[in-house]
C-alpha cells in the first residue's frame, strides 16, 4: 500500500486545486446568495442550488489531476495499477472529509437561522431531510457520482483524446435521449413518476454513487491501455 499512499498524497500535495479552489467556489457561491437573500428575503427559505458549485467544481478538479498526473506519476515509476488504487483512495477521502465540513456547515446554517436570513444553502430540500446520521452519507455519495464522472472523461481523454471523449458524450446523450423517447411512446411517466416519488434521499443518493462507482470501474479499464 505504500505507493498507493504516495500516489494519494502527490494529489493532496496540489494544495490550490484539492483544498482551496473548491471552498472558495462554495464560498463565492454562498455569498451571492446572502446578497440575494439580503434584497429579496422571500427567496431565503427555497433552496437554490448553490451547493452543487462545489461538485461541479470536484468533477473539473478530479479531471485535471487525472489527466495531468497519470503520464507524470507514471514517469516516476508508479504502475497503472498503483496510480488508480490511490487515485480512489484519494477520492474516498476527498469524499468523506467534504462531506463531514457540509455537515458542521449544515449544522451551523441550521443553529443560525439559515446565517440569520432564513436563508437554505447547505440544507438542500427535501435531499437534507433526513436523521442527522445520515447528512455524511448524502453529502458523500453525490461527490461519488461527480467525481466518478470526472475520472471517466480523464481516462477517455488520456486514452483516444478528442475524439473518445466526442463518442463519450454522444454515448451519454443517447443513454439519457432513447429511455426518454422511449417511456415518452409508451406513455410509461406516470409509472416513472411514481416510483421517482416512492424514493427517500438515501435511496436516491445511493443511485447516483452507484452510477459514479460503474463510471470509475469505466476509467479503471481505460487507464489500464492508456499510452503513457
Amino acid at each position: 500500500m505504500n505507493r498507493p499512499l504516495a500516489v494519494a498524497r502527490i494529489h493532496a500535495m496540489d494544495h490550490a486545486t484539492v483544498l482551496v479552489l473548491p471552498w472558495a467556489v462554495l464560498a463565492s457561491a454562498l455569498v451571492i446568495n446572502v446578497i440575494v437573500w439580503s434584497l429579496v428575503p422571500e427567496a431565503a427559505a427555497k433552496g437554490t442550488g448553490g451547493i452543487l458549485s462545489l461538485y461541479c467544481f470536484s468533477w473539473a478538479m478530479i479531471s485535471v489531476l487525472v489527466a495531468r498526473g497519470f503520464p507524470f506519476q507514471l514517469g516516476l515509476g508508479v504502475t497503472r495499477r498503483d496510480f488508480l488504487t490511490g487515485t480512489f483512495l484519494f477520492l474516498a477521502a476527498f469524499a468523506v472529509a467534504s462531506a463531514v465540513l457540509l455537515v458542521g456547515l449544515n449544522l451551523l446554517e441550521r443553529a443560525t437561522g439559515g446565517f440569520g436570513l432564513g436563508g437554505r444553502f447547505f440544507r438542500v430540500p427535501w435531499f437534507t431531510e433526513v436523521p442527522d446520521v445520515q447528512l455524511v452519507a448524502i453529502y458523500a455519495l453525490p461527490m461519488v457520482f461527480f467525481v466518478g464522472l470526472g475520472m471517466l472523461f480523464a481516462a477517455v481523454w488520456s486514452r483516444f483524446r478528442a475524439t473518445g471523449t466526442v463518442a463519450l458524450l454522444t454515448g451519454i446523450g443517447l443513454a439519457l435521449v432513447v429511455p426518454i423517447a422511449l417511456i415518452t411512446r409508451s406513455g410509461a411517466w406516470p409509472s416513472v413518476g411514481a416510483w421517482f416519488g416512492d424514493l427517500v434521499p438515501l435511496t436516491a443518493v445511493a443511485l447516483l454513487a452507484g452510477i459514479g462507482a460503474l463510471a470509475g470501474a469505466g476509467s479503471w479499464l481505460t487507464l489500464r491501455r492508456a499510452p503513457v
